[in-house]
């Protein structure tokens, strides 16, 4: 039996409006600066979980569901769905606010974090907490986006060591 520490999900989230520097020359915002807040809000959630800092190890199935405006007011929501020993896979979703407070989703993408001491080593992460059959469908998803970002980790440091 394990003697880490088992914990619920935690969550993080932030709200913004898209201002004209958040924008394109089609008045749309941009993708890095979407990715940029995504994993932002998503680190907060790994820290949040993991009790210590938490750093990008990667990010996965990055999707854009929905172009964003400028003028718009979005929300991100990031959400523990997966945890290794030391990782950390967190669902981060954005959605676009109506002026009727109704929510669309505009993206998803799934970040896997990394915990980190004081000295910088991956430390070890409580074990999430499954409690409702939501949780557990996302815990498959997590547990398969960590099993596909570990087959991709192999293929770049392939790819490094043969300079492709």
């Amino acid at each position: 039996m394990s003697d880490r520490l088992k914990k619920k999900s935690t969550e993080a989230t932030s709200s913004i409006m898209v201002f004209p520097s958040d924008t394109n020359d089609y008045g749309t915002m941009y993708g890095g600066r979407l990715i940029e807040m995504m994993d932002m809000v998503g680190g907060i959630c790994a820290r949040r979980f993991a009790s210590h800092k938490a750093v990008t190890a990667s990010i996965e199935d990055m999707q854009f569901n929905k172009a964003i405006n400028r003028g718009d007011i979005i929300e991100f929501n990031s959400r523990v769905i997966y945890t290794g020993k030391t990782s950390m896979v967190i669902k981060t979703k954005v959605t676009r606010e109506g002026y009727d407070e109704s929510k669309e989703v505009c993206a998803r993408a799934y970040f896997v974090f990394v915990a980190m001491d004081s000295v910088g080593k991956p430390t070890e992460v409580p074990i999430l907490e499954i409690m409702t059959e939501k949780e557990e469908k996302l815990n498959k998803i997590g547990a398969e986006i960590r099993k596909r970002q570990a087959f991709e980790e192999k293929r770049f440091e392939i790819e490094l060591k043969e300079n492709l």
